[in-house]
């Protein structure tokens, strides 16, 4: 069964109804300078506050472990990661219309 699945033949027609999910290349260069400058806007931040922000989005670490990590309190810790994305926000041009 699963070789026959394998070599199943698709109509020609229906594979091309299959949208294609990968982006164009105008999409591609957008996307690619979108990167370039929040990747420079993470190196506009002062260090402690880079590092805050990379340990909580990249590493997903909890804001209780920051805070044990940086000697700092929770409380601390949320304020600065708001004032760190409220920052990127600006310098990327993304504020929340709320």
């Amino acid at each position: 069964m699963r070789r026959a699945a394998r070599t199943a033949s698709v109509d020609k027609a229906e594979l091309e109804a299959v949208p294609d999910a990968a982006p164009d290349p105008e999409r591609a260069a957008l996307a690619s300078r979108e990167m370039e400058h929040a990747i420079a806007a993470l190196h506009q931040l002062p260090p402690k506050s880079r590092a805050i922000f990379l340990a909580r989005w990249r590493d997903e670490k909890a804001n209780e472990e920051i805070a044990v990590a940086f000697g700092m309190h929770k409380r601390s810790v949320q304020k600065d990661l708001a004032r760190t994305e409220l920052h990127l926000r600006r310098l990327l041009g993304r504020m929340r219309h709320e």
